[in-house]
């Protein structure tokens, strides 16, 4: 039901706000390419890494096995829809953002406090986030990375942990630098490489695409599924999925987007529109096309294996290796930014000094903590753990929203420099 809501919210706001999030291809063009705004690339990098994660790949498996091919299409109306809540948020990133330790760090607690002073709901936010990128989030992503090396190499998962462990120390724990120069170097390859294997696959098929789009439209409007389960309907996993993929008005997005430095604050949440659509239209909707063309039985799989035997089948062995390199390099960039965005929540918690540093190795620990969930609970028992966290951050996170919708406005008027543009009632 609050999936639901999250819904109709966005159906209100994106017809309230004249679907303004559709600019975003026009206006990303201009600051990327036109202005080579440098930190808004870097920061849509490291966004696309967080969110262009297992949720693409072993995601949409799983929305396919429990769900239907139906849940595809309402992947997309979800995220039509709510993208306008990823303008908003990252674009209010910008208006509060603070300098910390000469960095630019900022997010929803950052602007729920200083938005309209709400300290409480500020840390609550922050409490939330950190549960999320240590034991709700980021278990999923190990446990693709583990589920994955196991399957192929029937590797001791002791080993697997320790091998995350030292990973994370020497990655991870070693500043926002480090985090930008590794995500600037990885999404590139694996998001390139990932369509270009996928947009192959299905016009090598192409032929059987037709058949494939009617098979998700039927399905999609099945009466059958919603009246004889509701929770596992096309259209219920088809919102959770889409909602955990692009994480589009969860409050996550404006951690990363407070890097930036855009010239004005609408032109950062521009660009991470694109980054929404990148991650859910397009490389989601190539997953399961792929998936579907060939016709599996979903109801043999778990998730990550679903995809390993898929490219198994098309490329051989090779395809085995190729499977394992797009969900590791996936799952990695997504831990190591949802490190970063952890970090900036708990930098706004806890003051200068000696406390600072005892929650931040705290902090460590925790993420330490949820590598080893995701190494040893299972793909289905983790998607639960991260539809709650999903729960906690967009209840927030709407409601604050909601609350800073005059910022909003002031900055649309402030971007086109010409009063409110027909943009507003």
């Amino acid at each position: 039901m609050i999936v639901l809501f999250f819904f109709i919210m966005s159906l209100i706001a994106s017809f309230k706000y004249k679907f303004i999030q559709f600019r975003a291809f026009k206006e990303t063009k201009k600051i990327l390419v036109d202005e080579k705004n440098k930190s808004s690339y870097s920061s849509f990098l490291v966004s696309l890494a967080a969110h262009i994660g297992t949720g693409n790949i072993v995601g949409i498996s799983t929305a396919l096995i429990y769900g239907g091919p139906g849940s595809l299409f309402w992947m997309w109306i979800f995220t039509v829809f709510s993208s306008i809540f990823s303008l908003m948020e990252n674009t209010l990133a910008q208006i509060y953002k603070v300098k910390i330790n000469g960095e630019n760090r900022g997010g929803a607690s950052f602007y729920i406090r200083m938005g309209f002073n709400n300290r409480f709901l500020a840390t609550l936010f922050s409490v939330f986030f950190l549960l999320t990128n240590t034991v709700f989030f980021q278990p999923l992503q190990v446990n693709t990375i583990s589920e994955s090396l196991v399957h192929v190499f029937g590797i001791n998962k002791l080993v697997l942990l320790i091998a995350l462990f030292v990973f994370a120390y020497f990655v991870i724990f070693k500043g926002t630098a480090r985090i930008v120069c590794f995500c600037e170097r990885i999404v590139p390859i694996m998001s390139v490489g990932y369509i270009a294997v996928a947009v192959s696959v299905i016009f090598a098929n192409i032929s059987r695409f037709p058949a494939i789009f009617s098979m998700i439209m039927s399905d999609a409007f099945n009466p059958k599924s919603l009246v004889s389960g509701w929770a596992t309907s096309s259209l219920i996993i088809g919102f959770k999925r889409s909602l955990f993929s692009n994480e589009a008005g969860l409050g996550t997005a404006p951690s990363i987007s407070a890097m930036a430095d855009p010239k004005k604050p609408l032109a950062q949440g521009f660009v991470q529109v694109i980054g929404v659509f990148t991650d859910t239209i397009l490389i989601c909707s190539l997953t399961g096309f792929m998936l579907l063309i060939y016709g599996f039985d979903l109801s043999l799989y778990q998730g990550a294996d679903l995809i390993i035997r898929f490219f198994e089948r098309i490329l051989g062995r090779f395809g085995t290796f190729l499977a394992l390199f797009f969900m590791l390099s996936f799952a990695i960039a997504t831990v190591v930014s949802q490190f970063y965005l952890g970090e900036s929540n708990l930098l706004y918690m806890v003051s200068e000094g000696k406390k600072r540093k005892l929650f931040l190795f705290l902090y460590k620990i925790f993420f330490l903590l949820g590598i080893a969930l995701g190494v040893n609970l299972t793909t289905k028992a983790i998607f639960g753990f991260a539809d709650q966290g999903m729960i906690l951050l967009g209840c927030v996170n709407l409601y604050a929203l909601y609350r800073l919708r005059n910022d909003f406005k002031r900055e649309i008027k402030n971007y086109y420099d010409v009063g409110n543009n027909g943009l507003l009632t």
